[in-house]
């Protein structure tokens, strides 16, 4: 019996939702005759299917690395992805090489069929030119309402929108800015603020103790932390929106390969799309001047960088976590002495909203911090009991059972021969057909993809010879000595494979450091001459 899986998705939260019941249904109409049975079904709803980056999709192709399954069924190719590149490698180079074949329910057809690379190929060309084609009309009516004043997306504080009257479109409306009559007042304020000598942080902690909600509280645009913050306060002094200039075009957005994730990438000043709308004034003309003539030139993306003084040694940048308020503990001071820079870590939500947000005005020093939080990892991850779970990890590992991939090619293998040899004793006994050679060259070419394939994955699962306890417990050392001999890739190392740290002040003026490290995700080829795994261990890491 041939164990599969089923894969579903849906692009939006517009369409409807029992679109993956559909798919999940028509695909185990598939299976059911062929007696093949169904191990999981993966889902993804309301996700893109032009990145990888999915919930669903990557526990997938994780179980596949398992050996759970043959092979993955889809009601058609577009539901796993729509990017043609990014549809290939899942197919032809993930799946494939593991033995899992794809196999489509509109057409039929399995990526491990003779012609499926072509018939794969053009429905997924098909599918990426859809996308393209959508982008650029997408783009040009957006244009168009940009054009025409109408709103294009997105939402500025101290605005709100509402639909146009009697549009052309009654099914497609578009949408007029208004000013916010509450919200314009808050804004307002802040240009008065700061143009009589108040600065960004003191106005985002006084707006804070008023209570006054700020423009992202609840959503999705301020991430977690609600509240104002000092960048926004400077984001909104440098908004043309409020002398009524609307600007639209100056970035596009490129998606970063493999995620749901885009950065702006800046589109030149001859594209922009500039309107002038009077009526959306909220800050007076002179009022903007003196703003602006306080807040001086504004600041490149390289003079910004050369200013920052990132690099100076901070091993857990963008790890610590505030253990009042849950915001990012960062960089709040830092002094140098004989050249040497002293830094001092923070809250950063205290920092940039003020005491209202945070209670939370202990500072600690990030050498200090530094130093006690390795001096722990190392005395635990070189503990005894924990080397010993890291060594029988390694040899549950090396003991790992055949992959279903490799047990379904050892199935596929005889049955490939016998039909070559059915044709061929066909042959002798008929004669010559022109139907039967052509039968027999196409089980002959499976035949020899079939044994390509089963001996590239013999080869993939050879059994393995366990490393010496010693060179096992090795590993551990060399991860400790990233430490010590190379920052750069122990902070890597640390962002990629370690939970956040919880930094909470004591009573007595000291800090508690909380947090774990997960070995089990650090055996990654480049990091390891050994692959292993253990269980991950939490806990009190050290205090400073």
């Amino acid at each position: 019996m041939r164990r599969i899986a089923i894969y579903a998705r849906y692009s939006t939260d517009k369409q409807d939702p029992r679109s993956c019941e559909d798919q999940v249904r028509r695909c185990r109409g598939v299976a059911a005759p062929r007696d093949w049975q169904v191990v999981d079904i993966y889902a993804d709803s309301a996700v893109s299917g032009t990145h990888t980056d999915r919930r669903e999709l990557r526990r997938l192709l994780a179980d596949s690395k398992k050996g759970r399954f043959a092979a993955v069924l889809v009601d058609d190719l577009t539901r796993l992805s729509r990017d043609f590149g990014a549809g290939w490698r899942i197919v032809f180079e993930d799946l494939a090489d593991l033995g899992v074949a794809v196999i489509d329910c509109e057409t039929g057809h399995s990526s491990d069929d003779d012609i499926a690379r072509t018939l794969f190929g053009i429905k997924g060309l098909f599918a990426d030119q859809y996308i393209q084609t959508l982008r650029r009309q997408t783009h040009r009516g957006l244009t168009g309402r940009a054009l025409g004043g109408f709103a294009t997306g997105g939402r500025t504080y101290g605005f709100s929108t509402v639909l146009e009257e009697s549009p052309p479109d009654p099914t497609h409306p578009r949408k007029l800015r208004i000013v916010h009559q509450e919200e314009s007042k808050v804004v307002l304020r802040i240009f008065e603020m700061f143009a009589s000598g108040h600065s960004p942080k003191k106005i985002a902690g006084e707006l804070n103790t008023m209570g006054v909600p700020a423009p992202h509280d609840g959503g999705k645009g301020n991430k977690r932390l609600p509240g104002w913050g000092h960048t926004t306060i400077r984001h909104m002094l440098r908004n043309e929106n409020y002398v009524g200039i609307w600007v639209w075009n100056r970035h596009r957005f490129k998606q970063i390969r493999g995620t749901n994730s885009h950065r702006h990438v800046p589109r030149p000043e001859s594209e922009h799309v500039r309107k002038e709308l009077p009526e959306l004034r909220i800050v007076p003309a002179d009022l903007w001047v003196r703003v602006h003539d306080r807040l001086g030139p504004k600041r490149t993306a390289q003079t910004a960088r050369a200013g920052s003084g990132t690099r100076h040694g901070n091993l857990f940048a963008g790890l610590l976590k505030c253990g009042i308020c849950g915001g990012a503990v960062g960089v709040v001071s830092r002094r140098y002495k004989n050249g040497v820079p002293y830094t001092n870590l923070g809250c950063g939500t205290r920092r940039s909203r003020g005491e209202t947000a945070c209670a939370n005005n202990k500072t600690v020093s990030a050498r200090k911090l530094t130093t006690a939080v390795v001096a722990v990892l190392q005395e635990r991850l070189m503990a005894p009991d924990l080397v010993e779970r890291f060594i029988a990890g390694v040899k549950k590992r090396y003991e790992s059972p055949k992959p279903s991939g490799l047990l379904d090619l050892e199935r596929r293998l005889p049955e490939a021969e016998a039909r070559v040899r059915n044709v061929t004793d066909t042959l002798s006994k008929v004669g010559f057909s022109a139907a039967l050679v052509e039968r027999l060259k196409l089980d002959e070419a499976n035949l020899a993809r079939l044994r390509g394939d089963l001996e590239a994955a013999i080869r993939a699962n050879q059994p393995r010879v366990l490393p010496h306890p010693k060179v096992i417990e090795g590993f551990l050392s060399q991860l400790l000595g990233l430490l010590e001999t190379d920052q750069d890739r122990a902070r890597a190392l640390l962002q990629r494979y370690m939970p956040h740290l919880v930094v909470t002040p004591l009573a007595d003026g000291g800090f508690k450091v909380t947090g774990g490290f997960d070995l089990e995700a650090t055996l990654e080829p480049e990091m390891a001459p050994v692959r292993a795994s253990t269980s991950r261990r939490d806990g009190l890491l050290g205090s400073s």
